[in-house]
């Protein structure tokens, strides 16, 4: 009878175990339901570009994606120090009720491999927080670019909004003068044409805006439909921030230092290192200690300690791990070889994008801009007088709108150059203002709009 006992007391463990591994799975899914398109954190009005840095780097999805996988790399570490879990394991004679054991086994890890696993850890924390830096860098970089282009259209469409208001004003005149038989129907047309295409790049302007603001948001962190409220000027963004932040020479000193891409491909370089230590070790003995409770008809009450050895006899699959492992250490070792010639390259582009929108931004405007204020009031005057046509003046405020044009992008370029830069290295501290910088001049664009209205 004891022994029907027994043996339904294990058939009932073990029924209840396979029931519970056949239970149903119903995982929640209600976050993927609950996500939202962008924060509703308020944006600061009249924010400036360290406050819009800030509050991307706050609030991007981003961001908050890598500081999880932080998170994870810390969790990991804190496991990577931990002891295996004890063994538990029980017997019990199904024709011999009076047979019964209990033994309790601890795997001891011998040949460093506690603390490989600890380095290996600590290796994979470091990369993760060196990738935390490179994504709010990014997302910094991004945001300057985005904004900058941002300016850009506004600027743009405020030059072209000039444009308009003045060849409205040039067609009613020139409407007046053909009435007047003092023009040929010519004049008229090209006077019709000219405010046609410029009211219809007017409302591409329009369009592109709402494009660049959805793109501003996103950089942000926020619903690509959100408002922006605030007074924004390009140059006053960029009197703030389009400095470089150290001398080329120094830049490229400090790149491979500073740069979070490298740091984290250097970090987890050091995590394959361990791993190829781990995997050397794979073939070697492990080792387990324990003591064992036994009740038998022979030997009554007894303890007798426990000491088992793994015995590594498939010797084929710890030198595929081996092999492995060393491919994997080269592989990693050659990608941080060609990420630091990669990003050398980056910041030699950057640095002749800034560069060539200095260049850009001194000759159109201090020299070229200048000349063409100076050719649009002259055919102001030569028109009204009679010895200019119409066409002379058109082409000469649409060179003077071209330049004005050309003048905010090497503004916008520079914007963007010093953003590259800042992103390779964040660390860097953002450029001061300088006194000779502080005091650009803004262009006439205004000036000539109301001395022309005036006449």
């Amino acid at each position: 009878m004891s022994i029907l006992v027994h043996a339904s007391r294990v058939l009932a463990v073990l029924a209840t175990l396979a029931l519970s591994a056949c239970a149903s799975y119903s995982p929640n899914y209600e976050a993927l339901q609950q996500t939202a398109y962008g924060n509703d954190t308020p944006l600061p009005i009249d924010a400036d570009i360290a406050e819009l840095i800030q509050f991307a780097q706050s609030h991007h999805p981003s961001v908050l994606a890598a500081t999880a996988q932080l998170e994870r790399a810390r969790a990991a570490s804190v496991s990577a120090g931990a002891f295996a879990d004890p063994e538990l394991s029980i017997s019990q004679g199904l024709n011999d009720a009076d047979y019964f054991t209990l033994g309790l086994s601890q795997e001891i890890p011998i040949f460093n491999r506690r603390g490989m696993s600890i380095e290996q850890a600590k290796s994979s924390e470091l990369a993760a927080k060196a990738r935390l830096t490179q994504v709010r860098a990014e997302i910094a970089a991004n945001v300057v670019q985005a904004f900058s282009e941002y300016l850009y259209v506004l600027e743009n469409q405020a030059l072209q909004r000039d444009l308009v208001q003045l060849l409205e004003q040039f067609s009613s005149i020139a409407e007046q003068s053909y009435a007047a038989g003092d023009v040929a129907m010519a004049d008229l047309l090209r006077a019709q044409n000219a405010l046609d295409e410029a009211r219809s790049e007017y409302d591409n302007l329009q369009a592109m805006r709402f494009s660049q603001r959805a793109r501003l948001n996103s950089a942000l962190g926020r619903d690509a439909r959100a408002e922006l409220h605030g007074d924004y000027a390009l140059e006053v963004s960029h009197r703030e921030f389009a400095h470089l932040p150290a001398p080329p020479d120094e830049l490229y000193e400090q790149l491979k230092e500073n740069n979070p891409a490298l740091l984290a491909l250097r970090a987890e370089v050091k995590s394959l290192v361990v791993a190829q230590d781990i995997a050397n070790t794979s073939g070697l003995p492990r080792l387990m200690i324990g003591a064992e409770y036994m009740n038998t008809d022979m030997a009554s009450d007894t303890v007798a300690g426990m000491l088992s050895v793994s015995l590594p006899i498939w010797r084929a699959n710890y030198r595929a791990q081996r092999e492995a492992a060393e491919a994997d250490l080269a592989s990693g070792l050659h990608e941080l070889e060609a990420s630091e010639l990669a990003i050398q390259a980056e910041l030699s582009m950057a640095l002749y994008q800034w560069q060539d929108a200095e260049r850009n931004r001194v000759l159109y405007g201090d020299v070229l801009i200048g000349r063409a204020e100076q050719a649009v009031a002259s055919s102001l005057s030569n028109y009204q007088s009679g010895s200019a046509s119409f066409t002379d003046v058109i082409t000469s405020q649409q060179e003077w709108l071209s330049f004005a044009l050309a003048h905010r992008r090497a503004m916008a370029n520079q914007l963007a150059a010093v953003a590259t830069i800042h992103a390779l290295m964040p660390t860097l501290p953002l450029p001061a203002e300088t006194p000779a910088e502080a005091e650009l001049s803004a262009t006439s664009v205004e000036v000539i709009s109301v001395e022309v209205k005036d006449e």
